[in-house]
């Protein structure tokens, strides 16, 4: 009896495209996101009045790295000649995963301590961005506190399970709800406490998505 013949072997994919300089990917990003936000937190703590465009852009790279830079792709990396491949994230400027988003975290709260040690006033685009920060924080905290039963390998418990289906309808809800009266141009009626909801919302459910499950 013949033997099968073996399976053909699937076609290699293409090559990967290297990043830009030959950097681990994000690097170029995370040293504009630096340099802007360096910029803003020195003119502040000189109080000069920052650009609009430089304040704009700083809240930008709030957005992108406490949102899609933390679900960045992993990158195969060869580790040694003659061994097999293994699956390992390199991290923007060869730093350790989170530090640069742990390094804009504490250079906004540094500055807003600063601010509020010398008595002065923030102007609404910054408390934005601090809102942004904390929101995702406690997002990210709270889901990493919910899932911790099944980090154990235990499972996901059902309250668990309920509680992460409510914040998912809850986001969707206050998104869709707000967005709505945005384009429908009924957005005044929303209380002032309240309009910053929006971005609350979507920093915080971003970061109860990153604690791994």
């Amino acid at each position: 009896m013949a033997a099968p013949s073996p399976l053909p072997s699937a076609p290699p994919g293409p090559p990967p495209i290297p990043a830009p300089l030959r950097l681990p990917t994000g690097s170029v990003r995370a040293i504009l996101a630096l340099t802007l936000c360096g910029t803003l937190w020195s003119l502040i703590l000189r109080e000069v009045t920052p650009p609009t465009i430089l304040v704009e852009s700083a809240l930008l790279v709030v957005a992108f790295y406490f949102g899609v830079r933390s679900t960045a792709p992993v990158v195969p990396v060869q580790v040694a000649p003659k061994a097999a491949p293994t699956t390992r994230v390199r991290q923007p400027l060869f730093l350790p995963r989170g530090v640069i988003r742990t390094i804009l975290a504490v250079g906004f709260l540094g500055v807003v301590a600063y601010l509020f040690y010398r008595g002065r006033s923030i102007e609404p685009p910054f408390v934005l961005i601090l809102q942004v920060i904390m929101s995702y924080v406690i997002g990210y905290l709270f889901s990493a506190i919910l899932l911790r039963r099944a980090q154990a390998g235990k499972g996901l418990g059902r309250g668990a399970a309920a509680v992460r289906n409510f914040i998912s309808v809850a986001a969707t809800g206050i998104t869709v709800g707000v967005c709505w009266a945005i384009a429908t141009e009924t957005f005044y009626l929303v209380p002032d406490y309240l309009k910053n909801g929006l971005a609350w919302t979507i920093a915080f459910y971003f970061g109860s998505r990153l604690a791994p499950s």
